[in-house]
């Protein structure tokens, strides 16, 4: 029987006896058939049109590494065979002419595209009608919501997302998930639509650092050797040296939070609690300028208001009969930035990557929350971003890993960043700090 829940085991199976994809994917069917109604992750799937592709792939008989395994798609995500509706009423018989890059990239690797899963719109905080798995009531996050909720519940075992301030990362601490947002600029962008093309990045959803590797591999072409080299690397390192930065902003994290991030630096530097062969783990506070990176969230804020209300004026002025209340107010929100305070935001922005590649030298990762604590209630919306937008705006790459419960047996998830462009090797630490 192949385990729908371990894809790494799945990939094998489908190599050897590659009929066994039907089953994987046919499992995964069968799970959104039967969660489908409660959890409501799809902006649109048909199990018909999946099977069908599923066979015509198999009948080639060509090569990849993804070969088999179903894929969710967040709803901003161009399909040339299937609809793309960015989470907006405004595009509801929208259909793309060619599919998005990464979609090209994950079907030459031979993934199932098993639909397209919900967005809030256009990205931004207007919700959709997804809930949490682990309880309805709750919101599973935003915008990347279908595609944590996908991944969380069983109906796939990855799911691509997007990231503009904490839409990868808070959404799969809410849901239980690991959540990965590589390096600014390194997955192409083209086909996806635009919300602030200075932030905007695509990110991975899965449940094992294993299965996030195993997609990032296929997206960017990376060699085994390289990959084995960073990670013999890491196991070679006498001390992995972490960075604590609750931050500026850690006054807005639940009690929670703080106990789950406080445990994360306990079980990690207590030698008791270390594989034999791992290496020892110090985590040291360490000092980013206050003048800053306290100001570097609400830069995040007028980056994606300016560049968002240019991208969507032209659905403002056509359809915003169409558009919801948030949206609506986003784009006049952003109207009313002047040139002169984006562009000392964008200045700030850069101040800070510098800051960051300073004082993050001799350091592997920074260790920190990844959402405020467990997730809303849906009426209180998708969550805040306050613990994500300061990385993405520098362009870091950051994972979130799962690592205990609130008060109401919600996840909780810690957050650790990386060095830009080091995205191997964060994904090898998370890996190693994931078995502890």
């Amino acid at each position: 029987m192949i385990n729908v829940l371990n894809m790494q085991s799945a990939i094998k199976e489908i190599k050897n006896k590659p009929q066994s994809a039907r089953q994987l994917v046919g499992s995964c069917i069968d799970r959104i058939r039967e969660r489908e109604p409660i959890v409501r992750a799809w902006a649109w799937h048909d199990a018909d049109r999946v099977l069908n592709e599923l066979d015509e792939q198999l009948a080639k008989g060509k090569p990849g590494t993804l070969v088999g395994v179903p894929v969710g798609i967040k709803d901003i995500i161009d399909t040339a065979d299937m609809p793309t509706q960015y989470g907006s009423k405004a595009y509801a018989e929208n259909q793309p002419s060619r599919d998005a890059a990464i979609v090209r990239k994950l079907k030459q690797s031979g993934a199932v595209i098993m639909g397209k899963t919900v967005t809030t719109e256009f990205a931004y905080t207007h919700a959709g009608p997804t809930t949490n798995p682990h309880h309805p009531l709750h919101s599973p996050g935003g915008s990347s919501s279908g595609s944590a909720a996908a991944v969380a519940d069983g109906m796939v075992p990855v799911a691509i997302g997007t990231q503009t301030g904490g839409s990868v990362l808070r959404p799969s601490s809410y849901c239980g998930i690991i959540g990965f947002k590589p390096t600014y600029g390194l997955l192409d962008m083209e086909g996806v639509m635009p919300f602030s093309s200075t932030l905007d990045t695509l990110g991975i959803h899965a449940r094992l650092v294993d299965d996030i590797e195993t997609v990032f591999q296929a997206l960017t072409d990376t060699s085994d050797d390289k990959i084995n080299h960073i990670a013999h690397t890491l196991t070679g390192k006498k001390i992995i040296r972490l960075a604590w930065f609750p931050g500026y902003d850690a006054p807005m994290a639940s009690d929670d939070a703080l106990t789950i991030l406080t445990l994360a630096r306990e079980k990690w530097t207590n030698r008791s609690s270390l594989p034999a062969s791992h290496p020892n783990v110090s985590i040291e506070p360490i000092h980013l300028s206050e003048a800053l990176f306290a100001k570097l969230g609400q830069a995040n804020h007028t980056i994606m208001m300016f560049e968002g209300s240019k991208v969507h004026q032209k659905e403002y002025q056509a359809k915003r009969e169409l558009l919801g209340s948030a949206t609506i107010d986003m784009i006049e929100e952003g109207m009313k930035i002047s040139e002169s305070s984006y562009q000392d935001a964008l200045t700030l922005a850069q101040a800070c990557r510098q800051e960051y590649l300073k004082k993050m030298q001799n350091v592997d990762a920074l260790l920190t929350f990844s959402a405020p604590g467990e997730a809303p209630l849906m009426e209180q919306g998708t969550g805040s971003g306050v613990f994500n937008r300061l990385w993405t705006t520098i362009g870091a790459p950051a994972i979130t890993l799962p690592f205990g419960k609130g008060r109401n047996q919600l996840p909780i998830g810690v957050q650790l960043v990386g060095h830009r462009h080091q995205d191997w090797g964060l994904l090898a630490l998370a890996k190693r700090m994931s078995q502890i």
